[in-house]
């Protein structure tokens, strides 16, 4: 341990005080100009300029011109005779040479004319100077061979250094600033269209040119798209077609203190088949996989996501199922299923899916909250003891293709099982002002829970002969099942006015039924030539159960037998949601406007079994607005949301009896008017990325929680309507700047900001108060990649956040956190990879007893063999200095709460990888499958 100690601090100072090689290079050189056409003596936009050493032809860089037809290539050698090629597509080649001096470090080749090219290009192979870009009509294309990978480097990594091409850590792709949502593979999809099955799998160094081009088909269902949100296809040309073959990864580890991990994931495909099959299990509290492999390889983008949950963590739940870290606590994690894709004869794709989870969790909890009342404070400690087993099965599919060649077809239906048994131990002290205890709890709760759902999407779409008329169909049925068994014995001691004991024993169950039936048509018409109308029509049909039976135990005092009519109900809710819009959309240049009305109806019938029967009507009429221009995307529309079913029961819960929770049937529907605001930009010639975006809400009707506090501190909530409005304002951006000095050394800096702000109305003891809270969240990042032997990420993040109070006897709070992760990888030339992750965190204010900062520091150290680096052994330490932890602080409403939660700590682990057809990616970071 001592040595592996030493050798993470010389990875630490390496990333503090390493060099930098590339950013303090010597003089260089430039050269610069602007090409024009010979016949139209206009400028060529979009020429590939390339610098070659004239000596062997080798590429030293690159650039396109710009809109006027202008380029510069900065960062050249001097004394070095150079060969500047100018090319682009029906064009003849321009070649000059020349060198650079100390005297004379830049050379203006002024107005470089290409005239028209007497030879057909598709009768000439180039073996040399081969252009980088290449442009053809609506299409650029890139040549693989110009850009340097890693002999494990995956598509995703070529793209990276592509200019103009930018992909996120989570894996979307854009070019110049439009998305990318296909990725073709010689022409023909790849396991399906989502262009992370291909980027993320297959290895850069079967690519042969990148070919990149606007989504026909998205322009064909909608002509109107503005020029900024026509979606781009990416087609990889191979060099030597696949047309079967296989691709995955296996691995497995252990540990010290007994932590293990294992698992794999197979991709084989023939032709236009598929399969997919993985398993894993572990217990180091984080996915087998990540959410790519499962989403992608693992086949579920195929068969359809109906929902997904992704932690900040690394966590991830899909179409309810986990696949670990989506709780708190220590998990442990397994899972296994098959995934297969086949094209039928029909030209329709039919797939299917079949995938079991299940998650272990024990969780240790403390927490802490502060409640501001008249003149006094309710101090409220609580510790929790729980071990959770949760099983999930889902059987999915999906058959999609089209009809013919204007009808498009898609129908998806999914089932979800679920079982969860849960048991827990709370204790808990409340204390008026820190000093006078008012109540003790010691609450023991055991917990099953088992649910099914059924679930079928319907797509039809039709686009008729006229350009711009369409017809859009789309259903969606959803039925499920849930039932909860609780049992719950609470021994409460309360000191205020005396001491009073009181015990409650208790079985509560919860049984649930929904249906849902929802159809869309959509009809587009083009009425002149730059108007258009739409039309929408959506109706919905839901029906919710809800059952709750309470029981206290018998003579026999082993079964609960004695119901409790005060503490059940049966509810029963039926209704229609019918919505109506009408809106046009015209065009004025790059400015695009779509004003409509929409037209709301909301029928629900509530049937109680201990309360009269409640009949609700509504009808709403609101705007709605469109605009786009350029880069640019304004949307304003309005949300009808009926309250949730177990909001309406009206009967208590008193399963913790110091915190009961009452029902209301009198509730109404809540109105959200909406509007965002979005701004995305790239500047292809500084390489910069921007991005704003902006969000409101304006809730009339919305429910709040009332709620009162006893002189025992036992408090009780109820939701309400509100007349006040409540608000929600938020929005950030982010300014990413790239600088790409040559085809191997790339860096990036940017910065984000995140804010937000909600006004709501408080309601406690019958005192009202207004509560603004404030967010704000800047952050810096800066990232660097020295020919992917040296890569340096850095990122800085505050965070601030503030509540005010219009009712003085509230007190205004504020919190403050820091944070601070860096990370270095060294990939050495002896098959050695060096990786270190370093996190700060510091929050300004905690409850007493509560750590105030952490540091966490991960290491590992992977060693590559076999033949292109297909084995990975890699010795990874967690938690080098013991400190880890899981706390946060909460704002909401008049409390401030803080939560710190039993994590693991200090581990090292032995684990073995074997990428088969080393489609495992670049070792070290986030594309590792070893996730700290």
């Amino acid at each position: 341990m001592n040595n592996i100690l030493r050798l993470v601090i010389a990875i630490l100072l390496c990333q503090t005080w390493l060099p930098l090689p590339g950013f303090a290079q010597a003089q260089k050189g430039e050269i610069k100009g602007k090409v024009i056409d010979n016949e139209s003596k206009k400028p060529l936009p979009y020429a590939t300029v390339a610098v070659y050493l004239a000596q062997d032809t080798s590429l030293i860089t690159f650039r396109v011109t710009d809109d006027k037809g202008a380029f510069r290539t900065p960062g050249l050698p001097l004394q070095v005779r150079l060969r500047v090629v100018v090319s682009m597509t029906g064009f003849g080649v321009y070649r000059k040479e020349l060198t650079l001096t100390s005297t004379e470090t830049v050379a203006d080749l002024g107005e470089v004319i290409m005239g028209e090219s007497t030879k057909m290009l598709s009768e000439v192979l180039v073996t040399a100077e081969v252009p980088p870009i290449v442009v053809r009509k609506d299409t650029l294309e890139f040549n693989a061979a110009s850009f340097k990978t890693l002999p494990t480097s995956l598509v995703e990594d070529l793209l990276k250094k592509l200019p103009g091409v930018a992909v996120d850590n989570a894996g979307n792709i854009s070019v110049n600033g439009k998305a990318v949502n296909k990725i073709l593979v010689d022409g023909k999809a790849f396991f399906g269209d989502d262009p992370k099955i291909a980027s993320r799998n297959l290895p850069a160094d079967v690519i042969d040119k990148v070919q990149v081009m606007n989504d026909l088909e998205a322009l064909r269902r909608n002509p109107d798209l503005p020029a900024s949100e026509i979606p781009q296809v990416v087609n990889l040309k191979l060099k030597k077609s696949i047309k079967k073959g296989l691709f995955g990864k296996l691995y497995a580890g252990t540990g010290a203190t007994g932590r293990y991990e294992g698992g794999g994931i197979l991709n084989i495909f023939r032709d236009t088949t598929q399969v997919s099959i993985l398993g894993y299990s572990n217990n180091l509290n984080r996915p087998g996989f990540g959410f790519e492999d499962i989403s992608r390889i693992g086949g579920f983008n195929r068969s359809g996501m109906n929902s997904m949950m992704i932690r900040s963590d690394g966590g991830f739940a899909i179409n309810d199922i986990s696949f670990g870290a989506t709780g708190q606590g220590i998990q442990q994690s397994s899972g296994a299923g098959a995934n297969f894709n086949t094209l039928l004869k029909n030209g329709f794709q039919l797939n299917g899916q079949y995938f079991f989870g299940n998650i272990n969790a024990d969780l240790e909890q403390v927490s802490n909250a502060n409640q501001f009342l008249d003149n006094w404070i309710l101090n409220t400690r609580s510790t929790q003891n729980q071990n959770s087993n949760n099983n999930s099965h889902r059987l999915g599919g999906k058959l999609e293709g089209k009809i013919d060649s204007l009808t498009n077809f898609s129908f998806t239906p999914s089932f979800t099982f679920t079982n969860a048994y849960s048991r827990q131990n709370s204790f808990t002290n409340t204390l008026q002002d820190v000093a006078d205890m008012l109540n003790q709890s010691d609450n023991r709760e055991r917990l099953t829970n088992s649910s099914a759902n059924f679930t079928a999407n319907i797509n039809l779409h039709h686009r008729f002969k006229k350009k711009g008329r369409s017809i859009n169909f789309y259903s969606r049925i959803n039925t499920g099942n849930s039932g909860d068994d609780q049992y719950n014995t609470v021994r409460n001691t309360f000191y205020e006015p005396q001491p009073v004991t009181t015990l409650l024993d208790q079985y509560r169950e919860n049984d649930q039924s929904n249906v849902s039936v929802s159809n869309n048509i959509q009809y587009d018409e083009p009425l002149f030539k730059n108007i258009s109308g739409n039309l929408q029509l959506s109706s919905e049909y839901f029906s919710n159960r809800s059952t709750i039976g309470t029981y206290a135990r018998g003579d026999n005092d082993t079964e609960y037998q004695i119901p409790l009519p005060d503490l059940s109900n049966l509810l029963n809710r039926k209704g229609w949601r019918n919505n109506l819009t009408t809106s046009i959309r015209v065009k004025l240049g790059e400015l695009s406007l779509q004003p409509g009305v929409r037209f709301s109806t909301l029928n629900i019938a509530n049937f109680f079994q201990v309360s009269p029967n409640l009949h609700q009507n509504f009808f709403y009429l609101n705007p709605t607005l469109n605009i786009f221009w350029k880069q640019l995307n304004f949307t304003y529309g309005s949300y009808i949301q009926e309250p949730e079913i177990s909001d309406l029961q009206p009967i208590i819960n008193n399963t913790n009896p110091l915190y009961i929770f009452a029902g209301n049937p009198n509730l109404k529907p809540a109105l959200s008017n909406n509007i965002n605001l979005n701004y995305y930009k790239f500047d292809t010639k500084r390489l910069l990325n921007i991005n704003v975006y902006s969000y409101g809400s304006i809730q009339r009707n919305g429910i709040i929680r009332e709620r009162s506090v006893s002189t025992e501190g036992v408090q009780t909530t109820r939701p309400i309507n509100v007349n006040d409005d409540i608000w929600s304002l938020g929005g950030g951006g982010r300014l990413m700047k790239d600088f790409k000095f040559n085809t191997k050394n790339q860096f990036s800096l940017g910065g984000r900001m995140r804010y937000s702000y909600n006004k709501t109305l408080i309601i406690l003891n019958n005192q009202k108060s207004n509560a603004k809270i404030w967010e704000l969240a800047p952050s810096a990042e800066a990232r660097i990649n020295l020919d992917d032997k040296i890569e340096l990420n850095q990122t800085f993040s505050l965070n601030n956040q503030r509540s005010f109070y219009t009712n003085q006897d509230f007190e205004n709070r504020t919190v403050n956190y820091r944070t601070w992760n860096s990370e270095v990888i060294i990939r050495t030339p002896k098959k050695l990879v060096w990786e270190s992750q370093l996190e700060y965190r510091y929050n300004s204010n905690v409850a007493p007893g509560l750590w105030r900062s952490y540091t966490r520091i991960n290491a590992a150290v992977t060693y590559l063999f076999l033949k292109n680096d297909r084995a990975q052994l890699k010795l990874a330490v967690y938690d080098i200095l013991n400190q880890n932890l899981n706390t946060y602080r909460t704002i909401q409403e008049n409390i401030v709460q803080d939560f710190q939660t039993t994590v693991l700590k200090r581990y090292s682990l032995l684990t073995f990888t074997y990428n088969i057809r080393n489609f495992g990616g670049k070792v070290g970071g986030n594309n590792s499958i070893f996730r700290f």
